[in-house]
């Protein structure tokens, strides 16, 4: 009777180590999965290069039409780099477009480039704290034509690399979903610009510096910011990429650069891309701009 009373409490002691053991893997478990919040990528290079092309043929088409032709280069680097404490994310968007009219001279509708870096200290809160730097500016110098009071017409140099440019050092808050995709809000943004000044511009600036022709200016303000790439099947994704800066409420104190974009993948280097772009810079005429492209894309990727 005693052995069996024995054996009895053993199992039952047996029972609750092994109860116990289950509750300490289990609640181990719980904590793992509280930590990884985040979705963890050590290091990852992805890139979209999209090139594309068209000749468009007018007859009899408004004042006759010209014939011309456009071709669009698109490129698009990312590295992301997800860890337990830090993460950080680097981003380069760039994209040059020319026309070619027919029996005449080269015209360049798109440039533009800007990178930006990111550093996100992982709190597993919804709210993150994120150091942000970015800029922007573009590729080539741009020419445009003018006409003295005697009518003679020149060119002369409006734009370049450097000028205009805008440097933004930012710290706020980001908040993650769909794993990768994030939206940052800057609520301290130190921006440096410049912005070219032409020969008979009049101009009116005494707190900024003006050197060799450049408006040189800084300022604090508010930034938001948005890196959302989601796939929608297996066919279709959704990117968007924009930024905004606000210094107050008046015309002359935002920047608003918003660019969405629709990818179906056709073949395997072929793309159909449905792409918007809506530009407000603070600068006169103070409008905002609307491109909206149809374009069949060649494309070279890795995601």
């Amino acid at each position: 009777m005693v052995d069996k009373c024995g054996r009895r409490r053993n199992y039952v002691f047996l029972l609750i180590i092994i109860l116990n053991v289950y509750a300490n893997n289990l609640s181990s478990q719980n904590d793992t999965i509280k930590t990884k919040k985040h979705f963890y990528i050590p290091s990852t290079l992805t890139y979209s290069n999209n090139f594309s092309a068209s000749y468009v043929h007018y007859k009899n088409w408004k004042y006759n039409g010209n014939n011309n032709y456009s071709f669009l280069l698109r490129s698009n680097v990312n590295y992301d780099s997800i860890a337990s404490l830090w993460e950080t994310h680097i981003r380069f968007n760039g994209e040059l477009g020319y026309m070619k009219f027919v029996d005449s001279t080269w015209y360049k509708n798109s440039d533009y480039l800007d990178f930006s870096t990111e550093v996100v200290k992982n709190t597993n809160k919804k709210f993150e704290n994120i150091f942000t730097l970015y800029f922007n500016s573009q590729f080539l110098s741009t020419y445009e034509n003018y006409y003295t009071d005697s009518g003679a017409c020149y060119q002369r140099w409006s734009s370049g690399f450097g000028s205009p440019m805008n440097i933004e050092i930012g710290y706020g808050t980001t908040i993650h979903f769909w794993k990768t995709c994030r939206m940052n809000f800057t609520f301290v943004t130190l921006r440096s610009s410049t912005t070219p000044l032409l020969e008979f511009e009049p101009f009116n600036h005494e707190n900024d510096i003006i050197y060799k022709k450049t408006l040189i200016t800084s300022e604090y303000g508010f930034g938001i910011q948005t890196y959302i790439r989601k796939n929608i099947g297996t066919h279709v994704r959704w990117e968007n990429y924009s930024h905004c800066f606000a210094n107050a409420i008046n015309r002359s104190k935002f920047d608003i650069d918003f660019r969405n974009r629709i990818i179906i993948k056709i073949f395997r280097y072929l793309d159909f891309i449905i792409d918007s772009r809506i530009r407000y810079t603070p600068y006169p005429p103070y409008k905002f701009q609307f491109r909206n492209e149809l374009m069949l894309s060649f494309t070279l990727e890795k995601l």
